[in-house]
């Protein structure tokens, strides 16, 4: 083990090779697994941050509609609409409307806190399994 910067241990990478071949290669596929996710992320970023302002000089251009440009057909679609809860709640109360209300229940995380995880385990669903890179 060696000591970096920060005097924080590390393995030295000869030293796993010697104890195991495959592991160094596996750490080292892995350290460039990652650093390439990072520089596509940089680029996905790049790339839509031109996507956003091409959509923003398109948007500032035409009105809604859809339009053809060349083979491509281009929409401009209004923005979604939704109710401003707050306020609607302010006008229309559920004590005196309740049919302009929905019962759901809370995040997972709330209701076990107020049941217990074993009283919601069967009613829980896991997404799929992410990778995150910082």
């Amino acid at each position: 083990m060696t000591a970096n910067d920060n005097n924080v241990l590390t393995p030295d990478f000869k030293e796993i090779e010697t104890k195991n071949p495959d592991e160094g290669l596996r750490q080292g596929l892995f350290e460039a697994q990652a650093a390439r996710i990072v520089e596509l992320q940089a680029e996905i970023a790049s790339r839509q941050e031109e996507i956003d302002n091409l959509k923003s000089l398109i948007l500032d251009s035409h009105p809604v509609g859809t339009y053809q440009a060349g083979n491509l057909k281009v929409q401009v679609k209004p923005g979604a609409r939704r109710i401003n809860a707050g306020t609607f709640e302010k006008a229309y109360p559920a004590t005196k409307y309740p049919g302009a209300y929905q019962l759901r229940p809370r995040p997972l995380s709330q209701l076990e806190k107020l049941l217990s995880a074993d009283a919601v385990a069967d009613y829980a669903m896991s997404g799929k399994p992410t990778v995150v890179v910082s």
